[in-house]
């Protein structure tokens, strides 16, 4: 999945996904609504027996309607062919929304002052305000992949059905030469509205477990979202320091609002809006792997927001800005030289890092026979505990994103490396999964802190990559553009065993994942598994593709997704969102998935977990902080004596 809140303020388009757009022309997955577009084929049927369209609130009634085919990418069917009933490919988040939304003159209820009706609905996100956003952003057009379906006779390819609009007349009296296609947008089939969460984080937390392993049927809709409102805070969904902050702000401005009005019959006069009281909206999305991964879902509704314009423009100018950098003041000819030399290098590094990450790769599975958490699972299985299909789901905020950059430089100064945010919090998750491995060894067989048996000195992780940084670029429309690759971090370290130690430790664990983690980031490995999956979805039999997809996790403990996400909060018709997290889709094999990522300045960490492998998801996510607090102390100290 990744999956999660990707990037587009404030980030760097990749360069090679940049340079890979303009290769090919860029809007490789727009959709022609003509047709005479070659990869759009006609179903069984037939323009001249089309019937009218369903009734649709957003579109125009009585049309005759047509399904359109596109094919699947690879990776889409990819994941179709590699789920199991167990391990669902459907990647999870919610976006929670707080304050007031943009006055809609065509609301009636925007205009009344009846306490019940306006302040009920101005306060919250419904349904009718994301069907109306979707609809005048014009998602149906720049996203056509969210109306599309797997087909029912072949799995190879989407269905889209599309109203038939008559050709028009133009003033001259001449027809237009072609007749137009729209998208058929049945949002009432995605989005609907449910009861909110009565119980703190509990109720939400089960809804995300649900999401999470109820199969989607693919062949009627690839995404929905549930949609509920109520007080401030009541869900889990804004933490409570958000919460409480929000609600402060709120007394502070109905206060004014009371003070600015003007005395009636020797008292203040106070309105509706006045008492207006704190509410929360809880959009919970799912969508099936076969649309597109975690992070395109996410970069593609950014363009529900207020802010989609800047957004857009933004990549624009970083496009623009790389290739202004890239071509420079060079004459033709050292341009030519200057490419040409660039296509050796790239060859090189495609050919020998394809080589050396698949020996690497060879090493980890020959290396990592079994899994650590093989035997707590049959540990599991004969005390009735491993309940196959149940996920240990957790979230929180971690940190402020200014002090882990802050924390990475001074420790990056003093190893004299370069340590990134990502390093930091893989380090910080890899020491968690020891103790979670430690504290089950001392469950099953309680045994001396200092002479472990069963816990692995090395573990590995797998981390997905985004092959355009979580960017979609312009004129490109949803996709699965990802890849993944394994490395292998330390596991059990003396100060694991000691439950303490000294204030190295924790920076000796940073170091040795950094290391780890830079070399396979340099190379070629994310490009090269995007391929073979491609690969495997093309030619192979589909149990071939997942015993392939299963054994290419080299018996992995974790699978980590880093998402960067907006510097600034965004809004959605006026609403600020003011929290996000995502939930990994647990792949085969792999017993814990871990999110992190950042928006509006801080840092969040969420944790979908086989039961049997985390218990406890909360104390899963303190033992991350407790690691991150011991790194930050080491800073602290590093920082007073530099």
């Amino acid at each position: 999945m990744a999956s999660a809140i990707p990037s587009i303020i404030g980030r760097k388009v990749i360069p090679m996904a940049a340079a890979a757009s303009f290769a090919a022309g860029g809007g490789m997955d727009t959709f022609n609504y003509r047709y005479g577009r070659a990869n759009c084929d006609a179903s069984s049927q037939d323009f001249d027996n089309a019937k009218p369209s369903a009734n649709n609130p957003f579109m125009t009634n009585n049309l005759a309607s047509v399904v359109l085919r596109k094919r699947m990418t690879s990776i889409g069917r990819f994941s179709l062919k590699s789920e199991s009933e167990t391990n669902l490919s459907i990647p999870t988040f919610f976006l929670a929304l707080s304050g007031s939304k943009k006055p809609d003159s065509n609301d009636a209820s925007a205009n009344t002052t009846a306490v019940g009706t306006s302040q009920s609905t101005k306060n919250t996100f419904t349904v009718n305000d994301f069907e109306s956003t979707w609809m005048n952003r014009d998602m149906p057009s720049r996203h056509p992949r969210f109306h599309s379906t797997v087909s029912r006779h072949d799995d190879r390819f989407f269905e889209e059905t599309h109203h038939v609009k008559a050709a028009t007349t133009e003033n001259n009296g001449n027809d237009k030469d072609e007749t137009n296609l729209q998208i058929k947008a049945e949002l009432d089939r995605h989005a609907s509205e449910t009861m909110h969460f009565s119980v703190y984080r509990e109720d939400l937390r089960n809804r995300i477990e649900n999401m999470l392993t109820s199969p989607i049927e693919v062949a009627e809709k690839l995404w929905e979202v549930k949609i509920s409102s109520g007080a401030i805070g009541s869900s889990g969904a804004i933490s409570k320091v958000k919460s409480e902050a929000i609600t402060t702000r709120q007394q502070v401005s109905n206060e004014i609002r009371a003070l600015k009005r003007q005395p009636t019959k020797g008292r203040l006069w106070k309105d509706a809006v006045g008492d207006t009281k704190p509410m929360e909206s809880v959009l919970l999305f799912r969508s099936h792997h076969a649309l597109a991964d975690g992070a395109s879902i996410m970069a593609a509704l950014s363009d529900l927001c207020d802010e989609a314009e800047e957004i857009r423009s933004d990549i624009e100018a970083e496009l623009k800005k790389w290739k202004r950098g890239k071509q420079g003041k060079k004459g033709v000819l050292r341009r030519l030289i200057s490419r040409f030399m660039r296509l050796i290098k790239f060859m090189m590094w495609i050919t020998l890092g394809s080589a050396r990450s698949a020996l690497y790769q060879v090493w980890l599975q020959l290396t990592t026979r079994t899994n650590p958490f093989d035997a707590v699972k049959q540990d599991a299985e004969k005390k009735g505990l491993a309940m196959s299909g149940q996920r240990a789901i957790s979230w929180c905020d971690a940190c402020p994103l200014d002090e882990a950059k802050r924390m990475t430089q001074i420790l990056s100064k003093a190893s004299g490396s370069n340590i990134t945010v990502n390093d930091l919090f893989v380090s910080c998750i890899s020491a968690a999964v020891t103790r979670q491995l430690i504290e089950h060894e001392e469950f099953m067989a309680p045994v001396d802190a200092h002479s472990r048996k069963r816990v692995a000195r090395n573990i590995n992780v797998c981390i997905p990559v985004h092959l355009r940084g979580g960017v979609i670029l312009p004129n490109e429309s949803l996709g699965n553009r990802i890849g993944a690759f394994v490395t292998r971090v330390p596991g059990e370290m003396t100060h694991d065993a000691r439950g303490g130690g000294t204030p190295s430790c924790p920076s000796d664990r940073l170091m040795k994942v950094h290391q780890s983690l830079k070399r396979s980031k340099q190379s070629p490995a994310p490009i090269l598994s995007h391929y073979v999956a491609k690969f495997c979805s093309n030619y192979l039999p589909e149990q071939w593709t997942k015993n392939i997809f299963q054994r290419a996790n080299c018996n992995a403990c974790v699978a980590i997704s880093n998402n960067r996400g907006y510097k600034d909060k965004i809004h959605m018709n006026g609403m600020t969102v003011e929290s996000a997290h995502g939930f990994l889709p647990l792949p085969p094999g792999i017993p814990i998935g871990v999110v992190v990522q950042s928006y509006a300045g801080v840092m969040s960490l969420s944790v979908t977990a086989e039961k049997w492998a985390v218990p406890d998801p909360d104390k899963f996510l303190r033992w991350c902080l407790d690691e991150y607090s011991r790194l930050l102390e080491t800073a602290a100290k590093l920082e007073k004596s530099q």
